[in-house]
């Protein structure tokens, strides 16, 4: 199946990834998940699948939400504790339920709509002093805005 995934957050040069997939499994997407974050609470991640491109295994979802539980694989097929390598997009709510897996931890800054360094983004509306980095400068906005007044 050939499908367009991503590319929807209005950024410029952000574009959906098209490619050729073989659907390795269907879910409806309900299902529970047990870890520390989200502590046994009923996910209903819309229509999901298993998509592989050789020897890659992608878990696309129809609802969006912080990648924390190892359920989020299984229920797609894929056994998080049996995978060489496992990439989660998630800042850091991921770490309660997969940090015990891990023989180590690779943490990436990648490209789209939430950078992890917030202080890159062109804040306007924030209050004059706010640090935008733990012990960075203070904002200062560069033009009259509602936080001036």
């Amino acid at each position: 199946m050939t499908l367009a995934l991503g590319g929807k957050s209005g950024i410029p040069g952000d574009a959906p990834y098209k490619e050729t997939f073989v659907v390795e499994k269907l879910s409806d997407g309900n299902f529970l998940a047990p870890g520390p974050f989200f502590g046994g609470r009923m996910m209903k991640m819309g229509p999901s699948a298993c998509l592989r491109i050789g020897d890659v295994r992608v878990v696309v979802t129809s609802q969006k939400t912080q990648l924390a539980d190892q359920e989020m694989y299984r229920y797609v097929g894929i056994e998080p504790t049996e995978q060489k390598i496992l990439v989660n997009k998630s800042s850091v709510h991921f770490r309660a339920d997969f940090e015990p897996i891990a023989a180590k931890l690779l943490i990436c800054a990648a490209p789209g709509a939430m950078p992890v360094d917030t202080s890159t983004l062109p804040w306007k509306h924030l209050r004059p002093g706010i640090r935008l980095k733990p012990n960075g400068t203070a904002f200062a906005p560069t033009s009259k805005s509602r936080s001036t007044g």
